[in-house]
């Protein structure tokens, strides 16, 4: 049986919704590193006080400008986030003057969410503080990821929960 959280952070059985199949890349055994992963990419982390956001890629510089109020956890899932926008060259949808921009700049958002997600929460953890965790906020503290992160990973599993229920039954 597997279970997750509902909408107001109590324990439940896990539902899925909507089948979207998809490669799901993960990292190996040891927990994923933003920091080192920026260092790989030879990539500058820098702080500073932001207002209006937790983080922020800036590809001329290749610089990734981190608020400094942040808690540990915040700091890696941002980081993480932003280094997906890098590695997939995105680029600031803002001030576009076409009419797609915006929904652009939603679709880079998402997918940069969608794989940080998944480099910071592996299936096997995700399924360990499921089977134990009573909130949200528990599951999150444990895996060392912000709520929003742990939601985001948690709608990718359904979705690959699904796409290996539609497997089975093709055959």
């Amino acid at each position: 049986m597997t279970h997750a959280f509902d909408r107001k952070g109590r324990f439940a059985r896990l539902s899925l919704v909507g089948p979207v199949c998809a490669r799901v890349p993960e990292t190996g055994g040891e927990p994923y590193s933003p920091w080192e992963r920026a260092e790989e990419l030879g990539l500058h982390i820098r702080h500073a006080e932001l207002s209006d956001s937790w983080a922020w890629w800036v590809p001329s510089r290749r610089l990734i400008i981190v608020a400094n109020r942040l808690t540990t956890a915040q700091e890696r899932c941002a980081l993480a986030h932003e280094l997906e926008h890098a590695q997939r060259g995105d680029v600031d949808c803002r001030g576009i003057e076409h009419p797609s921009a915006r929904t652009w700049g939603r679709r880079q958002e998402r997918r940069a969410d969608e794989a940080a997600a998944r480099r910071l929460i592996s299936t096997a953890a995700l399924e360990a503080a499921m089977r134990w965790a009573h909130s949200y906020e528990e599951a999150a503290q444990e895996l060392q990821v912000t709520e929003h992160m742990l939601r985001v990973r948690l709608r990718l599993y359904r979705n690959e929960l699904e796409c290996l229920d539609t497997l089975r039954i093709a055959g």
